[in-house]
């Protein structure tokens, strides 16, 4: 019998996107939000519950002309998701949104599986890459909501995939494929603005060494287009050069009243919000300094929070809701594995690509030690890069002793031969 992991490549891709698609009915029903789809009732399953997702609804409305003057809100959400939500309201309603986050979801679903195969040649862990991605309860959940983790998933995915075509002499469609998704990715989330730099810098040095370092400088400033675009418009309609003040808002507003309250100066988050928003830069510089432990204290108590919390989506689902929190402590127990098993493969192979990947997981970790009570969706993000960084370290790691071990036989068999033959007299 031939294994069906052994079918050809377009009828294994075909295959696994009919199971996904089965996955995600079956979760989409089991969260009660498939429904309300097909009868298009009034709220759309809460399409926009949240306030994150009103605001980026506004500023889509901004951007496509329904309101007149710029919003408060514009200042924190950066123009491409509202873009885009824009777009997919204009043409297909508000069911135009959902469709275009599950399309999102299947490009993140196949971008990551295409990028693990290129990385390790082996359709096996593409398989499981996919599979993992696919029955995740949160990352379905998430298709029913204006918010930009799908978004933001699928860029990572694509990022991942063209990463893999990196060489150390990049062509001009490298350098876009690894910078143009970084670029589009700030620009949904500026927390990326760290990975961003490092993948600038780190191809940089790349182009001085290229042949065809014209064109791939030209590649190279048009990918950065977007961040300018971003750059322009928060400078002209907000008077804030910056990609966004929305990091400023979530330590004001989540990060520091929490410290707040560790230490004792406030008695809630609402009375530490208060507090800061009376403090100058500079002080509140002082402020953390100050509390320095106290502050590594509350950065790392947020961060378990958030790789260990639920779905915040799925109330009034307790059997979904309990299998979201088990999967959560799955993955935070495999995370721990992560650390020393991508040290390993980054010293025994010195792989770059791998290394960019481990610079983005951290980005996530970063931000997620600044925000709290905002459910999963603070670190489902890191999925496809911590699932493929654990599959490729795991792959290089086992090349490595493999090399090893050949190369031992090799050397004990040239070593026995002579000896195996005693000299005649």
């Amino acid at each position: 019998m031939v294994s069906w992991v052994a079918l050809k490549r377009w009828s294994l891709v075909i295959i696994l996107n009919l199971v996904a698609a089965i996955i995600y009915v079956a979760v989409g029903y089991a969260s009660g939000l498939l429904i309300p789809v097909q009868t298009a009732h009034s709220g759309f399953f809460s399409l926009f519950s949240s306030n994150d997702s009103l605001q980026y609804h506004a500023v889509a409305d901004w951007i496509f002309g329904a309101r007149d003057r710029p919003i408060a809100a514009s200042a924190g959400r950066p123009f491409l998701y509202p873009l885009l939500l824009g777009l997919a309201e204009r043409i297909g309603g508000l069911r135009g949104i959902w469709l275009l986050n599950v399309l999102l979801w299947f490009t993140t679903l196949n971008a990551a599986a295409a990028a693990t195969y290129r990385f390790v040649k082996s359709r096996w862990a593409a398989v499981i890459v996919f599979l993992v991605l696919a029955t995740n309860a949160s990352l379905i959940v998430l298709t029913f909501k204006g918010l930009t983790e799908i978004t933001t998933v699928a860029l990572l995915a694509i990022w991942m995939y063209g990463l893999s075509h990196l060489t150390r002499q990049p062509t001009p469609s490298q350098v876009a494929w690894v910078l143009l998704p970084v670029a589009m990715l700030v620009v949904v989330k500026p927390q990326f603005e760290l990975l961003l730099a490092v993948v600038a810098v780190v191809l940089i040095v790349l182009i001085v060494k290229s042949p065809a370092r014209g064109l791939a400088v030209v590649a190279f400033v048009a990918c950065l287009i977007p961040v300018a675009i971003q750059l322009v418009s928060m400078a002209y309609f907000n008077g804030y050069f910056g990609l966004s003040n929305v990091g400023e808002s979530t330590l004001r507003g989540y990060y520091l009243p929490r410290l707040e309250v560790a230490i004792g100066q406030s008695t809630t988050i609402t009375e530490g919000r208060l507090r800061i928003a009376m403090l100058s830069n500079a002080e509140v510089v002082r402020f953390v300094l100050s509390h320095f432990g106290d502050a590594v204290g509350v950065f790392l108590t947020s961060l378990k929070e958030n790789l260990l919390a639920g779905d915040g989506f799925v109330q009034g689902h307790q059997r979904l809701s309990e299998a979201i929190r088990a999967t959560q402590a799955v993955y935070f127990v495999l995370q721990l594995l992560l650390l020393p098993l991508a040290a390993a493969a980054l010293w025994l192979r010195r792989d770059g690509r791998l290394a960019l990947i481990c610079v983005a997981i951290v980005n996530v970790l970063i931000a997620g030690g600044f925000t709290f009570n905002q459910g999963d969706r603070i670190m489902i993000i890191a999925l496809p890069l911590w699932l493929v960084t654990f599959v490729v370290a795991f792959y290089e790691i086992g090349g490595v002793e493999m090399v090893r071990s050949r190369s031992l036989r090799f050397r004990s068999a040239s070593t026995a031969e002579p000896q195996s033959v005693s000299p005649r007299r």
